[in-house]
């Protein structure tokens, strides 16, 4: 019996959600209103109040609950630039293949700040691959009296 006071039990299976529910899912995530979400996933609504009842509701749902959560992560991960990605555009703008606002390409500056931004990291790298300290060499004293 669950004495904790809710009603979820941890290794009940979810239920799939449906189009709307998915669709409501990945709205929500976009904008944070979940009254706008309900509404563009098509739900019918007669007015605002109706809309956001049918929200309120969703949100409640564990199942919705779990496909937010699930949809934010995969956001937050797209948005920031693993060191793949880093080198890639470190990479193109030192070739001259990014352009600016204007579509002039990178300047000479810029592209050498780009080379010794790959320098680094790559210099780095080797030396960790060939077991070479970074500089921060950590003595340890051990005696005994």
């Amino acid at each position: 019996m669950n004495t904790e006071g809710n009603n979820k039990t941890p290794d009940k299976k979810l239920r799939k959600l449906t189009i709307k529910e998915k669709a409501f899912c990945r709205e929500y995530v976009k904008t944070g209103n979940g009254t706008k979400s309900a509404i563009k996933a098509g739900y019918k609504a007669k007015n605002d109040n109706v809309a956001s009842s049918k929200s309120n509701e969703l949100l409640r749902k564990t199942e919705i609950q779990q496909e937010i959560s699930r949809l934010l992560e995969n956001k937050e991960k797209k948005a920031i630039m693993d060191a793949q990605e880093v080198m890639e555009l470190f990479s193109a703008i030192a070739r001259g293949e990014v352009k600016d606002q204007f579509g002039l390409e990178a300047s000479l500056n810029d592209r050498l700040k780009a080379m010794n931004e790959i320098a680094k990291r790559t210099i780095d790298i080797e030396n960790r691959i060939k077991g070479v300290p970074d500089g921060n060499i950590k003595i340890t004293l051990d005696w005994q009296v």
